[in-house]
């Protein structure tokens, strides 16, 4: 229970994300470029720092650490995508698809047991961030190609966690996944720094910004993230998730005085019930030696 308690703290922690993003305003592409080549150099700060820089080699796996890094890449740029060519609402809506998709996919492609917890679990869980989404932004456009961005970001983060956890059940340190996924992310994304109208944060305010979500809630919540996947199920990690945009519009109300809609309340209180079913009766993912957990280990 420990495990899937410490995931959904980490979710909820991301409704951060939300309320930091909104302070600023520079675009999408400078800040998700910004936030992953932080936490890229951060992670190596980490390896330098522990003496475990020989954690950075991808060894035998780059090709799936490379393409692990693309699908984070993919999923950020379709996700902001889908906010411009629709809305918040939208983007929320359609992302958290992945939940399902993960559900669906973990026993294939993990052998996971299928978990009735997970899939009971699926359903207040959806019912409740479609409220939260359509009673924190009901407007917005609708267009086929806002939902197609939407739905492309949630399969590329259900084959995110997928293949994340493939790696680290794999015997591959999790500061190992969370270096390169948050490089090769970067690189994908540095393409579209073209289309934004600056790449450099404005004032110091700006800058704070950007160093606070590649620092800490990018390198440091992604190597957290990949230790904890080691314990907890696909199925449970993607049902959790749904802690987050629940998480941002209570601090939204809470931090910049954003109101709370009866939409919001009971579809808040809905995850919640969701992520607590979760966290007390879905059980651990298979341990791994302690080994293959160090930080600092070989990359097979």
């Amino acid at each position: 229970m420990r495990w899937n308690l410490t995931l959904a703290a980490l979710a909820a922690s991301w409704g951060f994300i939300a309320v930091l993003v909104a302070a600023v305003e520079l675009g999408a592409e400078p800040l998700a470029f910004g936030r992953l080549a932080l936490a890229a150099a951060t992670l190596a700060l980490v390896a330098a720092a522990s003496g475990s820089l020989s954690a950075l080699r991808p060894g035998r796996r780059l090709l799936p650490l490379a393409v692990l890094g693309a699908v984070q890449g993919a999923h950020w740029l379709l996700f902001f995508l889908a906010v411009e060519l629709g809305s918040v609402a939208l983007a929320v809506i359609t992302f958290y698809a992945a939940p399902v998709l993960i559900a669906l996919a973990a026993p294939m492609a993990l052998r996971e047991p299928l978990s009735r917890v997970t899939l009971a679990s699926l359903v207040p869980g959806a019912a409740g961030i479609a409220l939260v989404a359509t009673g924190g932004d009901a407007g917005g456009r609708v267009s086929a190609a806002a939902l197609a961005a939407g739905l492309g970001s949630a399969l590329a983060y259900a084959v995110l966690v997928l293949l994340s956890k493939r790696l680290l059940s794999g015997r591959v340190p999790p500061l190992t996944v969370a270096f390169w996924d948050c490089l090769v992310g970067a690189v994908v994304i540095a393409p579209a720094l073209l289309l934004a109208d600056r790449v450099l944060p404005d004032g110091g305010g700006e800058w704070g910004v950007v160093v606070l979500l590649g620092v800490v809630f990018t390198g440091a919540s992604t190597l957290v993230y990949a230790t904890l996947l080691r314990h907890v199920t696909a199925q449970a990690a993607g049902v959790l998730t749904f802690l987050e945009p629940v998480a941002a519009v209570v601090l939204a109300a809470l931090l910049v005085d954003e109101p709370l809609t009866l939409e919001v309340v009971v579809g808040g209180l809905l995850v919640v019930a969701a992520g607590i079913a979760v966290v007390l009766l879905e059980p651990a993912g298979r341990a791994v030696t302690e080994a293959a957990a160090a930080v600092g280990s070989e990359a097979s």
